[in-house]
């Protein structure tokens, strides 16, 4: 008869319980940050909403500002998320429609998460608020590069040099003109990103596709 290993067993359990709490506070942090902004946040609020010492905190994080990196990637894990799940249903080729999709999706973008971003501002964490528009542009840029702009330069070559960086560029300033000029038409949105990136040639209406439809 074998026997079963109940070291391993219990580090599992551990370690998922573990996760757990670690998720949980992230949760918790990320609630609060939301009601009063993220600089009033003391670690006492945050292990008195999850129902857990202070000690027992910082077993999982070693100060505040480690809970602020974790509740960015965890805003910025569920953008991503739907990113993924678009790219996984788009159509290969389909130059417009992806233009369109991506207009809407910084949108929604903003609509989702502006809430979170606009406590940090009003609260003062420039800082922070920077830091989470960077990781925002740079993860996205990165999923872009891996996937649409892969499967464009196969079919198309690619027109543009410094991929990432022009992406990244890109995103901050679409958030950006969104931000401030609320009233932008997605058409405007939609030829800015087709200028940058050079795609004006591939979209149905432009002059050179209309020539060389007819």
């Amino acid at each position: 008869m074998s026997s079963i290993d109940t070291t391993s067993t219990a580090t599992m359990t551990a370690t998922g319980k573990g996760d757990a709490r670690r998720a949980a506070i992230v949760r918790a942090a990320r609630e609060i940050c939301l009601e009063k902004g993220f600089s009033r946040i003391t670690v006492s609020d945050i292990a008195s909403r999850v129902h857990m010492t202070r000690s027992l905190f910082y077993h999982y994080f070693p100060d505040k500002d480690a809970v602020a990196d974790a509740v960015l990637d965890d805003v910025v894990g569920e953008i991503l998320s739907k990113l993924e799940a678009w790219n996984a249903s788009r159509e290969t080729g389909n130059i417009d429609k992806a233009l369109d999709d991506m207009v809407r999706l910084i949108r929604a973008l903003i609509a989702n998460e502006g809430p979170f971003s606009a406590r940090m501002i009003h609260e003062g964490n420039a800082e922070l608020y920077i830091r989470f528009i960077d990781r925002i542009a740079d993860r996205i840029a990165d999923l872009l590069e891996r996937t649409v702009v892969r499967d464009f330069a196969l079919l198309h070559g690619m027109p543009i040099t410094n991929v990432h960086e022009t992406f990244f560029t890109l995103i901050v300033g679409l958030i950006s003109l969104i931000r401030s000029h609320a009233n932008v038409t997605d058409a405007t949105l939609k030829s800015l990103i087709a200028q940058t990136l050079h795609l004006t040639d591939y979209l149905r209406s432009s002059p050179a596709a209309t020539a060389t439809a007819s």
